[in-house]
């Protein structure tokens, strides 16, 4: 049996009917939200991403229409990103990596984007930005320290860019599981075998993504 048939049928067993998958998490219409989710993602838990932006939605009864510029503003009015992390998010873990906290690296990232000769500042730029061909935008969010291409993935994903997956620790996992010989799944590998399945599955890349993450999350 081919590897990508392996994995349908594991995933056929495992996750369910495709149709039955809980749809990804989306900010269609807010960058600023895209921003705080992804970065609080990043190797941190579901429950406090979720209460970043229930944090953010009380201070901003606009959050889910607001853009980059708008939360950088709201960063400035808190007296800058480590006052919000303290103040307003209630949060102070740090990047990846790093010693710098979260929204440091959040308004460093939405500055570049809106520097950018094609400023990026709303999902609707964001989107075009991901999907034009252009390696402008990624390049600049990755840039900043703490981030990297997941970063970049969870930031479009959220945008609404299903064609994008992210290759983390919880999907390779499952991946390593199921196929094995880890040194093979590259995140290229991960990341080509996650879009063969999705187009066999009928579904996007991003909600296979998101389904295999439920499975393997502890707290789902």
């Amino acid at each position: 049996m081919t590897e990508l048939k392996l994995l349908v049928k594991a995933i056929i067993e495992d996750l369910g009917d495709p149709s039955d998958w809980r749809p990804p998490v989306e900010f269609r219409d807010s960058l600023a939200l895209c921003a705080l989710n992804s970065a609080y993602s990043l190797r941190g838990s579901s429950a406090a991403a979720t209460n970043v932006l229930a944090r953010y939605r009380a201070l901003r009864p606009t959050a889910d229409t607001d853009s980059g510029l708008d939360l950088m503003e709201a960063m400035d009015s808190a007296g800058g990103p480590a006052d919000f992390a303290r103040d307003i998010l209630c949060n102070e873990s740090r990047l990846p990596g790093t010693n710098r906290l979260r929204p440091e690296g959040i308004y460093e990232g939405l500055s570049r984007l809106a520097a950018l000769d094609a400023a990026v500042t709303s999902t609707e730029q964001l989107r075009s930005a991901a999907t034009n061909g252009s390696t402008s935008a990624r390049a600049a969010w990755i840039s900043v320290k703490g981030f990297g291409p997941l970063a970049w993935s969870y930031l479009i994903m959220n945008a609404g860019v299903g064609t994008e997956t992210k290759p983390d620790v919880m999907v390779q996992r499952y991946l390593v599981r199921v196929l094995g010989d880890e040194n093979r799944l590259t995140p290229g590998r991960t990341r080509q075998i996650l879009q063969l399945a999705a187009a066999k599955l009928a579904v996007e890349p991003r909600d296979l993504d998101r389904a295999i993450w439920l499975h393997e999350s502890p707290s789902k």
